[in-house]
C-alpha cells in the first residue's frame, strides 16, 4: 500500500482515509454470505461486489437539494444498524453501488459501519491519470449525473439475474474482444448487478469504451489487478488517449485489525439504540427525547 495512505486504524481515521478518496474509484468487497461465495468459487477470485467512490459536490447547494429530494422520493434502503446520514453531513465522500435494494449511494463511514462482518475484506483502487491526478471534473460531473440518474433502479434478481451473470463467466474475457463492436440491443438498463452498474457508470465517463463493450460483460472480478478491466484501459484506443488507470489494491478493511474492533464496537453501541417492536434505529431526534 502506498505509504501516504496507511490503512485507518480508528473510526477517526477512517474518515480521513475517505478524504483521500475521488470520484471514480473503484471499491473491491469479499462478501460472506451464500451468492457472495458462489460468486467467489465461479470466477475463482476473492472479490464478488464492486462499488465506486462518488464525492457529493458539498460546496454546490443545488447539487445538495438535488440529493435530498432523490432520498424524499427514494429513500435508500432501512439500515438495521442506524439511520442513513443526511447528503453531507458526516463528509462528501460516498460509495455507490448496486445491492439487493437497489442503485443507491451512502455515506462513505457509515457504509463500511452498516455493512460489518457482511463485507469482510474491502479495497480500493484509485483511478488515476499518468501524473497522478484524478478524473477530470468534467468527467466527475458524467459520474455524478449518472448517479441521479439511475437512483433506486432494482438489482438483477431471480433466474433471469442470476442467468445474466453466469453469461460472463462461461465467456472469452471482454479483453480479448477488446476493438469488436458490440450488439447494444443484449445490454439492458432496467435494473443491475453490482458490476454491470460501475461499468456504465466508467462508459458514462468516457473511461471505458461504449461500442465495443457491453456493460452485462463484467463481473468484480474484471476490476481486479490484470483482469480484463485492466487490459482494456492499458490497450483500447480510448483509453490510451485519456490515460487513466487503476491501482494497486488497498485494504482497509479486514477481520482481526483495530479499525474491525472499532467498527463493531460502533454497531454494538448504535445497535443498542435500536427499536425493540420494529427492528429499525432510533433516529436522532428520537434518541435525543429518549434521554431527556
Amino acid at each position: 500500500m502506498d505509504e501516504n495512505h496507511a490503512p485507518p486504524k480508528t473510526l477517526e481515521e477512517l474518515q480521513t482515509f475517505a478524504d483521500t478518496l475521488e470520484t471514480g474509484d473503484i471499491l473491491l468487497m469479499h462478501c460472506t454470505h451464500t451468492f457472495g461465495k458462489l460468486a467467489q468459487l465461479g470466477t475463482r477470485s476473492v472479490w464478488d461486489h464492486v462499488a465506486m467512490i462518488v464525492r457529493l459536490p458539498t460546496d454546490d447547494e443545488e447539487a445538495i437539494k438535488a440529493r435530498r429530494e432523490l432520498i424524499k422520493t427514494s429513500p435508500q434502503p432501512i439500515s438495521k444498524t442506524m439511520a442513513w446520514p443526511e447528503p453531507g453531513e458526516t463528509g462528501p465522500v460516498e460509495v455507490f453501488e448496486a445491492m439487493g435494494g437497489g442503485v443507491f449511494s451512502y455515506p462513505f463511514a457509515a457504509h463500511v459501519i452498516c455493512r460489518g462482518e457482511f463485507c469482510k475484506y474491502v479495497a480500493v483502487r484509485r483511478l488515476r491519470d499518468a501524473q497522478g491526478q484524478p478524473i477530470s471534473k468534467e468527467r466527475q460531473k458524467k459520474i455524478q449525473d449518472f448517479v441521479h440518474e439511475y437512483w433506486a433502479r432494482p438489482y438483477e434478481e431471480g433466474n433471469s439475474g442470476m442467468m445474466e451473470l453466469a453469461k460472463p463467466i462461461f465467456r472469452r474475457g471482454p479483453h480479448k474482444m477488446v476493438n469488436k463492436p458490440r450488439d447494444k440491443r443484449k445490454e439492458t438498463l432496467d435494473n443491475f448487478f453490482c458490476s454491470e452498474l460501475i461499468a456504465e457508470a466508467l462508459q458514462a465517463a468516457g473511461i471505458l469504451p461504449e461500442d465495443t463493450l457491453n456493460s452485462n460483460e463484467l463481473l468484480p472480478a474484471h476490476f481486479a489487478p490484470n483482469k480484463s478491466v485492466d487490459k482494456i484501459l492499458e490497450r483500447h484506443a480510448l483509453c490510451q488517449q485519456h490515460g487513466y488507470k487503476l491501482g494497486p489494491v488497498e485494504v482497509y478493511k479486514a477481520p482481526k485489525t483495530t479499525l474491525h474492533k472499532a467498527i463493531m464496537d460502533r454497531r454494538a453501541e448504535l445497535h443498542a439504540k435500536t427499536d425493540r417492536d420494529t427492528g429499525k434505529p432510533i433516529l436522532k431526534e428520537e434518541q435525543t427525547t429518549n434521554t431527556k
